[in-house]
Formats: structure tokens, sequence, C-alpha cells
């Protein structure tokens, strides 16, 4: 695979390899590649889009739907944390309760 040369194609392939990895439930690696994209998008943007109508047409459709996966995965990413927590906080009655009963 060719390495993109220019700001305008390293920013669209990091778009496509974003939906990509939310398709295939790669959160961390979404996030990284949100974080390697946004500098491309402040340059190959900082002029306005007139220069890139296309292009922005393009990422923010990819965008779209990255966005619709990340939202459709929140449901399940709250009932995790839900269940962490319920977790931690019975780790934390049990610790007490074991501490209180050991201090008899």
């Amino acid at each position: 695979m060719e390495t993109p040369r220019t700001a305008s194609e390293q920013l669209f392939s990091l778009t496509q390899q974003m939906l990509l990895a939310a398709q295939n439930g790669k959160w961390d690696t979404l996030t990284q590649l949100e974080q390697t994209r946004l500098p491309l998008f402040d340059q190959v943007f900082a002029g306005g889009i007139a220069d890139n109508v296309e292009l922005a047409r393009q990422v923010l459709a990819i965008d779209e739907q990255t966005k619709d996966l990340v939202v459709a995965e929140m449901p399940r990413i709250q009932s995790e944390l839900q269940k962490m927590k319920n977790a931690s906080k019975a780790n934390a009655a049990y610790q007490f309760i074991e501490s209180f009963s050991t201090a008899k």
C-alpha cells in the first residue's frame, strides 16, 4: 500500500481508517487516529474549504458514518462502565466487611 503524499490524501486516508476502526470496535485505535488527523484538518482547511469542497464532503460523509457507529455503541459502553463501578463498590464493601470481621 502506497503512503499518501499530500496532507489532503493523508486526511482522507485517516478518515477512512477511523471508520474501519469504528466498524471493528477498535475504539482506542479510533481515538489515536483522530488525534493524528486533527492537525491535518487544520492544515488542509486552514484557508477554508473553497479549495477542497469535494474532500470536505467526503470527509464529512465518512465522519457521519463513524459518528453513527460511536453513538450506537454508547449504551453498551455505559453498561460496561456501570458494571465496573458496581463491581468496585461490591469489592469495597467486601473489603470493609472482611476488615471489620478480622478486627474482632
